[in-house]
C-alpha cells in the first residue's frame, strides 16, 4: 500500500470513529423515547451506518461493509416505524456496533473475522417484522412506463427498501451496449454499483432476446437491477455512466416514475461518505496494510486554532523586537523585548496545552450503557445521572482515568444498589441512583462516583481482611472506620459474597488506587451504612506541566515531581545513631513507629560521596509511586516549580531512573527522577513493600504473627543484631577466633571430640562481614541430621517476643522478617533456609511426597505469619495445601472439598472456632472421621496434649520444630499416598 492509500485508509478510520463516537447515547435515547421515534435521531444513526457502510465498500472491508448493511437495515425498519426499538433490538445494535467498531480499529484483520452471529441476530430482527397476513402474502408487481413488468416483489420486502433507502431506483441496462462496449465485466460493474447503492433484486429480461435459432439475433441483452441508495438518482447516472432514460424511481405508494435529471444531489450530510472526489478514481484498497488503532489526533477548535496562530504572529514581532534592542544595546529596549516575549510565551504555553484539553464527557459517554448492561444483568433498577461533562482534563490522564472509572461504576451497581425488592423494603425508591460528577476545585479536578445504596460495612471489610491475613485482630482493633474502610485497597481483598463476571475475585480496587497514583491523583471514600458511598477522585489537570522539587546532589540539580514527595526530613547529626540503622545492605530510617528504607542517591547515580554521614545535618525525601515508599538521601533541598517535560531520546532512554528531562530557568538541564526506577535500581522490593502503602492510614507495618516467641539475640557485624527461636538452637560455645581453622575452603572448629563446619551469616544472607574480634561465639543447631555453627559476637540475650514481625520490609531469602527489640532493628533468621543452603544433602524439603499424586492437607491457622511459612514449608515437601483463617472457614472448606483431604493441621488457639472445637466437629461426622488431626501449635503442655487428643488430635508439633513437622506429616499422610 502506498502513502496514498494509507491515507486514504486512515481517513475512513477516523470518519468512522467520528460517527461512532456519539452512537452509544443516540441508541439509549432512542431506547427511552419508544415507543415514539425521533426521526431526526434514527436519521443519525442510520446515516452513520450508512456512511460507514459505503467507506467500507469502497476501501475493500468486507466484512464491515456487510456487517453495517445488516445494521442499517434494521435502523431502516425503525426509521419507517415498521419496527418498535425495544430493549432487547437495542442491546442487539449495540453489541453489532461494538463488534463494528472493534473491526474498524484492526482493519488488517477485519476481513477475516467471523460476523455471522451478529448477521443471523440482525436478520433475524428483519425477518420477525410484524405484517397482517393478507400483507404477508400480497405481491406488488413494478411496472414501468413502457408496460414492462420489471419486478414482483412482496409488499414487505418492500416496503423495508423503501424504509431503508432515500430512493428505491430500477436500472434498466444493456450488458451489450452499457456494460460490455465499456470494456467492463458484469461483475465489475455490479461491485462498482454496490459501492453507491444496495442491490435488492435482479433479474435478466429474457422475453426481448428471441429465439436462439433466429437468423438474426437480437444486438441486445437487457437486465433490471433494483438498487436502493441515498445519493440522487442525477449522481448515480453520472458516477455510473447510465444513460438517464434507463433509470426510474419507485415512489413511496410503490408506483414507477422515470427519473428527474432536474433533480440536484441532496445536501451534503446525505451523501454515503465525505470522500474528496478523487477517490472514485482510486480504486478498492486493500485491508492488508495495518494501519495503527491508537487515537493519534485531537479534534481542536478552529478558534484556538486562530488564537495559536495570533500568538505566533506575537512571538515573531517580539523576536524582531528583540534583535532590534540588542543591536541598539539599550537596556530598557531589552527590557521591554524580554517582557512581551515572556508574556506572549506564557500565552502560547496556555493555548498549547488547551489543545490537549478534552471534556471529560468524552469519557462520562460510555458509561449510560454500562449502567444500563449492569442493571440487566442485576435484574436491578438503575439510573445514572452526569453532571460536569464539559470538564477538562489532559487527553492522557482522560485515557488513564477509563479503567479506573468503569471499576468504580461497576462496584457502585453490584455492590452498592441494592435489588428493588430490598430497597422498597428499606424504604427506599426501587430504582437506585449512580452519579458522576465532575468539577474544577483549588486547581485540580475533583470526580465523584456515588450511590445511593447501602453503603460500606466497615467491620465486614476489616473481618474480611482479617480472614485472608491481610490484618491481624489486633490492628483493627486500633482502627478507626475510615481505616477500616481503607482496607479495600490491599491487593487481595475483595467483599462480594460469590465470584462473578462482575466482581468479587480480588482484583479491583488496589489496582484503581495504583493508576490513579500513577497520573498523580488521589482517592477518597465516603460511605454511610444503609444511605450510600461516594468515591472521590483527585487530578492534576496536565502531566505536560508538572510542579516538581528541585534538589541537587554531588553538584547537579535534579526534579523531582511533586505528585511522589511525600514528605521531608531533616535529621540533625545527634539524632543519626538513634534515628538511622543498616541492616542487611539496607539503611533504615525509624519514622513514627515504621521502618522505612532510605538509599543514598549519590549512591544510585553512581556519583562520589563521603559515606560518614556524622557531623551534618541529613535531607532525605519520603517519595511514594503506588505501594512504593521510601526515602532519598540528598545533599540540598531547593524551592519547588513547574518544569516542562521533555522526552529522552537517544541512549538515555535506555538509563534506568530517569523519567525524562527539563530546561531550567538558567539554561541548564535538569534529569527528572523516576523514583520507581530508583527503587529498581536500589534492590527494593515492591511487593514486599506493598502492605506499607495499602491505606493512607498510620499502620503498623507489621502483618505477620502476634504469638509469643523466645528469640536469642545476637550480633555479627558490629552495627547489625539478628534473633533465632531459642528452641532451634542446641548449643553456644565462647572459642578464639584462631580456633577457626581453614580446611579444604571450609571453615572448621573442634567440637566434641569432632569436626563442626561453621559459617558466617554473610554466606548465605546480605549481611555485613563478621566483627573482628578476638572471642567470638558458635551458635550451633543440629536439624535433621544436619549439625552446623553460626559465627556470632557478644552480646547475646534472650527475649520474649510478644509484638508483631514485620516480614515485608527487610524480607530475604534466610530473613523471616523484622521486630524493633530495645530501639535496635533485629533481623529473625530462618534456620530452615540455612541448612537448605548448607547442607542440601540433609534437608527435608528436597524430598518431594513419595507415592504418586499430592496429597491435599487442610490448614488452619489465624496467623498469616505462621500460615504462609508452614504452607511453603510443605509446598517444597510435595504437599497441595488449603489454607484457612479459623476453624470456622476450615469447616467451610472440609464440607466444600470432602473426603479428598488427607490431614488437617490446625493452631490450637484462632478466633470464631478454635482447634480443639474444629477437632470434635470433625470427629463427630460420619464423612470425616477418618481424617487424621495434627495440632501444630507454640502451646504444647501436657494438660494442652491431653485436650487435644480427648477431641480427636493425633499428635502434637511444635511451628519451628520443621523436621519433625514433615516427618509426622509424612507417617500421618502415608495410607492417603499409596
Amino acid at each position: 500500500m502506498d502513502n496514498q492509500d494509507n491515507e486514504i485508509l486512515q481517513s475512513f478510520i477516523e470518519e468512522s470513529r467520528e460517527h461512532l463516537s456519539d452512537i452509544e447515547s443516540d441508541l439509549l435515547l432512542i431506547e427511552q423515547q419508544a415507543p415514539q421515534i425521533d426521526e431526526a435521531l434514527v436519521n443519525k444513526v442510520f446515516r452513520a451506518a450508512h456512511s460507514i457502510k459505503g467507506g467500507a465498500g469502497f476501501m475493500g472491508l468486507d466484512v464491515i461493509k456487510d456487517l453495517a448493511h445488516s445494521i442499517e437495515t434494521v435502523l431502516g425498519l425503525i426509521r419507517s416505524r415498521s419496527l418498535v426499538p425495544n430493549p432487547e433490538i437495542i442491546s442487539i445494535l449495540l453489541r453489532c456496533f461494538d463488534k463494528l467498531k472493534g473491526m474498524i480499529e484492526d482493519v488488517s484483520s477485519s476481513n477475516s473475522q467471523d460476523i455471522s452471529e451478529y448477521l443471523e441476530a440482525l436478520n433475524g430482527i428483519a425477518s420477525a417484522v410484524s405484517v397482517g397476513p393478507k400483507e404477508q402474502t400480497q405481491t406488488i408487481e413494478l411496472t414501468l412506463p413502457t408496460g414492462l413488468v420489471a419486478f414482483r416483489l412482496p409488499r414487505q420486502q418492500l416496503e423495508q427498501a423503501l424504509g431503508q433507502y432515500k430512493y428505491l431506483l430500477i436500472l434498466k441496462l444493456d450488458m451489450i451496449q452499457d456494460i460490455h462496449a465499456k470494456g467492463m465485466l458484469p461483475g465489475q460493474f455490479l461491485e462498482q454499483l454496490e459501492q453507491k447503492a444496495g442491490i435488492v433484486d435482479m433479474l435478466i429480461e429474457t422475453n426481448l432476446l428471441g429465439p436462439l435459432d433466429a437468423s438474426t439475433m437480437v444486438g441486445q441483452l437487457p437486465m433490471l437491477i433494483l438498487a436502493g441508495c441515498d445519493l440522487p438518482p442525477a449522481a448515480i447516472c453520472e458516477q455510473l455512466g447510465v444513460q438517464a432514460d434507463g433509470v426510474f424511481v419507485v415512489t413511496k405508494n410503490m408506483s414507477v416514475v422515470p427519473v428527474d435529471l432536474g433533480e440536484h444531489p441532496g445536501p451534503e450530510k446525505d451523501r454515503i461518505c465525505d470522500q474528496p472526489s478523487d477517490l472514485q478514481q482510486t480504486g478498492p484498497v486493500p485491508a492488508q496494510a495495518c494501519v495503527g488503532s491508537g487515537q493519534a489526533t485531537l479534534r481542536v477548535n478552529v478558534k484556538l486554532l486562530d488564537n495559536l496562530m495570533n500568538l505566533a504572529g506575537e512571538l515573531v514581532l517580539s523576536r524582531n523586537e528583540l534583535v532590534q534592542a540588542a543591536g541598539t544595546a539599550r537596556q530598557d529596549s531589552v527590557n521591554s523585548a524580554t517582557q512581551r516575549i515572556s508574556l506572549v510565551t506564557s500565552e502560547l504555553q496556555e493555548a498549547i496545552m488547551r489543545t490537549r484539553m478534552q471534556p471529560i464527557g468524552n469519557l462520562f459517554g460510555r458509561f449510560p450503557r454500562v449502567v444500563r448492561d449492569l442493571a440487566k444483568a442485576l435484574d436491578k433498577k438503575i439510573e445514572l445521572s452526569i453532571e460536569g461533562s464539559d470538564v477538562e482534563l489532559d487527553k492522557t490522564i482522560i485515557e488513564g482515568l477509563a479503567d479506573p472509572l468503569t471499576h468504580l461504576v461497576r462496584n457502585a451497581a453490584d455492590h452498592g444498589i441494592e435489588r428493588p425488592q430490598e430497597r422498597l423494603a428499606a424504604g427506599k425508591p426501587a430504582t437506585g441512583r449512580i452519579w458522576l460528577k465532575a468539577y474544577h476545585e483549588a486547581g485540580q479536578v475533583n470526580i465523584e462516583i456515588g450511590d445511593d445504596g447501602k453503603g460500606i460495612d466497615p467491620e465486614r471489610i476489616a473481618r474480611v481482611a482479617v480472614q485472608k491475613g491481610l490484618v491481624s485482630p489486633q490492628q483493627v482493633q486500633a482502627m478507626s472506620e475510615k481505616e477500616k474502610i481503607a482496607l479495600v485497597f490491599m491487593a487481595g481483598l475483595s467483599a462480594a459474597e460469590k465470584v462473578t463476571d462482575i466482581s468479587g475475585r480480588g482484583v479491583g480496587m488496589d489496582v484503581v488506587k495504583t493508576n490513579l497514583e500513577q497520573l498523580g491523583g488521589q482517592i477518597d471514600i465516603d460511605t454511610r451504612l444503609g444511605k450510600g458511598t461516594t468515591v472521590r477522585l483527585k487530578l492534576p489537570l496536565t502531566l505536560a506541566i508538572i510542579p516538581s522539587l528541585m534538589i541537587s546532589c554531588s553538584g547537579n540539580r535534579y526534579a523531582l515531581p511533586m505528585v511522589n514527595v511525600v514528605e521531608l526530613l531533616r535529621i540533625a547529626p545527634n539524632q543519626l545513631a538513634n534515628r538511622l540503622d543498616w541492616v542487611g545492605h539496607v539503611q533504615v530510617l525509624r519514622l513514627r513507629n515504621q521502618l522505612l528504607p532510605v538509599v543514598s542517591l549519590a549512591r544510585l547515580l553512581g556519583h562520589q560521596q563521603t559515606e560518614d554521614q556524622q557531623g551534618r545535618i541529613l535531607n532525605i525525601v519520603v517519595v511514594s509511586a503506588g505501594v512504593l515508599r521510601y526515602g532519598l538521601i540528598v545533599d540540598g533541598l531547593h524551592d519547588s516549580e513547574e518544569i516542562v517535560v521533555k522526552p529522552l531520546n537517544g541512549q538515555l532512554k535506555k538509563v534506568g531512573g530517569y523519567a525524562g528531562a527539563t530546561i531550567l530557568g538558567d539554561g541548564q538541564v535538569a534529569l527528572i527522577l523516576d523514583v520507581v526506577g530508583l527503587a529498581q535500581i536500589a534492590g527494593l522490593d515492591s511487593e514486599h513493600l506493598a502492605a506499607k502503602a495499602c491505606t493512607d492510614t498510620v499502620m503498623s507495618t507489621a502483618t505477620a504473627t502476634a504469638d509469643r516467641q523466645s528469640l536469642l539475640i545476637f550480633s555479627s557485624a558490629q552495627s547489625e543484631r539478628f534473633a533465632v527461636p531459642i528452641d532451634l538452637v542446641d548449643r553456644i560455645e565462647r572459642i578464639k577466633a584462631s580456633d577457626v581453622n581453614v580446611v579444604g575452603g571450609k571453615k572448621v572448629i573442634r567440637y566434641r571430640e569432632g569436626i563442626l563446619p561453621v559459617y558466617t551469616l554473610d554466606e548465605v544472607i546480605k549481611a555485613g562481614p563478621l566483627a573482628q574480634r578476638q572471642d567470638l561465639l558458635v551458635i550451633v543447631f543440629d536439624l535433621g541430621g544436619a549439625r552446623f555453627g553460626l559465627l556470632a559476637s557478644g552480646p547475646v540475650d534472650t527475649v520474649e517476643l510478644d509484638q508483631q514481625i514485620d516480614r515485608q520490609t527487610l524480607h530475604q531469602d534466610g530473613v523471616i522478617g523484622s521486630a524493633i527489640i530495645g530501639d535496635r532493628t533485629v533481623l529473625i533468621l530462618d534456620i530452615h533456609h540455612f541448612v537448605e543452603v548448607l547442607a542440601p544433602q540433609r534437608s527435608g524439603t528436597s524430598t518431594k511426597a513419595e507415592c504418586d499424586g499430592r496429597p491435599r492437607i487442610l490448614y488452619a491457622e489465624d496467623s498469616g505469619f505462621f500460615r504462609d511459612t508452614v504452607k511453603d514449608l510443605l509446598e517444597k515437601a510435595g504437599y497441595s495445601v488449603l489454607e484457612a483463617a479459623d476453624g470456622i472457614e476450615a469447616w467451610r472448606i472440609l464440607e466444600q472439598t470432602g473426603p479428598d483431604i488427607s490431614l488437617v493441621l490446625t493452631d490450637i488457639e484462632m478466633p470464631n472456632l478454635d482447634g480443639i472445637g474444629l477437632a470434635k466437629r470433625i470427629k463427630a461426622d460420619r464423612r470425616f472421621q477418618h481424617i487424621p488431626i495434627m495440632a501444630l501449635t507454640t502451646l504444647a503442655s501436657q494438660l494442652d496434649m491431653d485436650k487435644g487428643r480427648a477431641a480427636g488430635v493425633c499428635q502434637y508439633q511444635i511451628k519451628l520444630d520443621k523436621e519433625n513437622l514433615i516427618s509426622a506429616v509424612r507417617q500421618l499422610t502415608a495410607r492417603a499416598q499409596c
